[in-house]
């Protein structure tokens, strides 16, 4: 047995991928909390490991608003069996964290005080024991989680059922039982605001910077560009020892929308700050009154007008591709066309554009990878209060009226 400090003795989603890549057939997940941090990326290594027979199985918490509406759709897209387990009684609380990994000889079990999330799986200061068990002399050892899962498992018991459709999922949502991302993301931010107000100026402690897979930095020069409602501007992206954020999320105003299909959403490539601070960031320019505009979060020099990039997009837990990135030298601006077909057979993700999914909303993205985003919405009456929230915001122009955006 071997005990993981993380982050300092390494992270625990990064061992789960590389297991996962090994001669395991079945993963069994508890977990207290799931949220799209941590499932999404751990997705690509799960449909692998299911793709060449493996079995998933969770059982996850729904307590203190820990898991989201939309990592219950993506878990329910990858397991094979999903189970939520809840009590009635206010002071119980679904806790455990169990990672099991088997196959017919051997057995790899993490325990500890890691979530399904991004914050669990990578960033947090979490531990956990490491165990290896060969199962023609240690299966017994194993006992105790297996009479777990037959209790979870059992019908009968009334604190545990299973996922059988969307439905359930919606079931949840609509009983309050579950709430969105992005209103937990709101939130959580208002609650930490609140707190920090309420500490005194000094701060007691440092901040630990940890790095999880989410971006992608490099350094490129480009010659100035002007466009009729900004300045020249020389852009260098350079490379970055920050960290990325565990949630990195940018939100921007649609309003009405452009494009036939309502679903072409204007990117900005230099943006005006209204409020707060991009200092540190990867999106500090060299002139403070301004930051790097919304085509910088999903990672294009703004400067490289000729390049076009697809997306994937995870919207209402399902993948979409290709979202297409673009500048379109008419209006001189860069775009992004939310399209593609799904990985399930329903409508392409346009068709929410022409169903008004889209317009007069506000569209909060989170980055999974550099070619992998989450889309969350909001009503626009919402507008004011995720200002309030924000790290920064700004304009994509010089005017009052120009459509805001900015990170949360």
């Amino acid at each position: 047995m071997s005990i993981l400090n993380q982050p300092f003795q390494g992270q625990l989603g990064d061992i789960l991928i590389e297991k996962l890549d090994s001669n395991f057939k079945s993963i069994t997940i508890f977990s207290a909390f799931a949220k799209n941090s941590g499932v999404l990326r751990l997705k690509s290594a799960l449909e692998k490991f299911k793709e060449n027979g493996g079995k998933i199985t969770a059982f996850i918490g729904i307590d203190l608003d820990g898991t989201s509406y939309e990592a219950l759709l993506n878990l329910f897209s990858l397991c094979d069996n999903l189970y939520v387990i809840h009590s009635e009684n206010p002071s119980t609380t679904y806790h455990s964290k169990i990672y099991l990994l088997e196959n017919d000889t051997s057995a790899w079990c993490a325990i500890g005080s890691n979530n399904l999330t991004g914050g669990g799986l990578w960033t947090n200061f979490e531990s956990c024991s490491l165990l290896e068990y060969d199962l023609s002399s240690q299966k017994s050892e194993l006992d105790n989680i297996y009479s777990v899962i037959d209790k979870y498992t059992d019908p009968s018991y009334i604190c545990s059922t299973q996922i059988s459709s969307i439905d359930d999922i919606d079931i949840l949502l609509d009983a309050n039982y579950i709430s969105k991302e992005v209103t937990q993301k709101i939130s959580t931010i208002k609650r930490r605001l609140d707190q920090t107000e309420q500490r005194k100026k000094n701060r007691l402690f440092g901040s630990e910077k940890i790095s999880i897979p989410t971006m992608i930095s490099f350094e490129k020069r480009r010659k100035p560009f002007t466009t009729p409602s900004e300045p020249p501007v020389d852009f260098t992206i350079r490379p970055s020892n920050i960290p990325a954020f565990t949630n990195e999320q940018f939100w921007f105003e649609m309003r009405k929308s452009t494009g036939g299909s309502r679903n072409i959403l204007d990117l900005s490539m230099l943006g005006q700050i209204e409020s707060g601070s991009v200092i540190g960031t990867p999106y500090e320019y060299t002139d403070s009154t301004h930051m790097y505009g919304g085509v910088k979060f999903f990672e294009i020099d703004p400067n490289e007008t000729s390049r076009e990039k697809n997306i994937t997009i995870n919207y209402h837990g399902i993948d979409y591709y290709p979202s297409t990135i673009k500048f379109t030298p008419n209006n001189g601006s860069w775009r992004i066309q939310l399209k593609g077909a799904p990985n399930d057979g329903t409508d392409e993700l346009s068709k929410y554009g022409n169903k008004g999914d889209f317009v007069h909303k506000i569209l909060v993205f989170e980055k999974i990878n550099p070619d992998y985003y989450v889309l969350s919405l909001l009503d626009e009456s919402e507008l004011e209060n995720i200002k309030s929230i924000s790290r920064v915001w700004g304009r994509n122009g010089s005017n009052s009226s120009s459509k805001a955006y900015g990170m949360l």
